[in-house]
C-alpha cells in the first residue's frame, strides 16, 4: 500500500514538472537563437569589431563614395550586438535551469563521495 502511494506521488510530481521541461526547452532554443542573431545578422554600426579602431565601419562607409572604394564590403567591420547577445545567453541559462529543475535529479553526499542520481520514467 505504501509503495503504491509513493509511486502515485512520483507520477504526480513527474506530470507537474513536464510543462517546466518543455518551457525550458523552448526558452533554451529562443536564447540560443537570440544569441546567434546578435553576433551574425543583427550586428550594430555604432562600433567596430575585433582589433579594428572604433570608427572603422563609419570610415569604410564614407570611403565608398570614392569610385575606387565603391565595391568595398564594410559588413565585416560591424560589431556584435552585445545587448542581444547577452539577453540570449540569459534566456538560454533560464531555459537550462528549467530543464534541469524539471528532471528527477538529486545529489547524495556521503563520506568521501558525491553521487548524482537521475531517474528516467517511460
Amino acid at each position: 500500500m505504501a509503495s503504491e502511494a509513493t509511486a502515485a506521488a512520483l507520477d504526480d510530481s513527474h506530470r507537474s514538472r513536464r510543462p517546466m521541461f518543455w518551457s525550458g526547452v523552448a526558452l533554451g532554443v529562443a536564447g540560443v537563437t537570440t544569441a546567434v542573431l546578435g553576433v551574425t545578422v543583427a550586428r550594430v554600426e555604432d562600433s567596430s569589431t575585433g582589433n579594428a579602431p572604433s570608427g572603422a565601419y563609419r570610415s569604410c562607409v564614407a570611403q565608398k563614395q570614392d569610385p575606387i572604394y565603391a565595391s568595398s564590403s564594410c559588413e565585416a567591420l560591424k560589431a556584435k550586438n552585445r545587448p542581444l547577445l547577452w539577453s540570449g545567453v540569459a534566456l538560454g541559462a533560464v531555459g537550462a535551469a528549467l530543464v534541469i529543475g524539471s528532471t528527477q535529479t538529486s545529489a547524495q553526499v556521503s563520506a568521501g563521495a558525491v553521487r548524482l542520481l537521475h531517474t528516467i520514467r517511460f
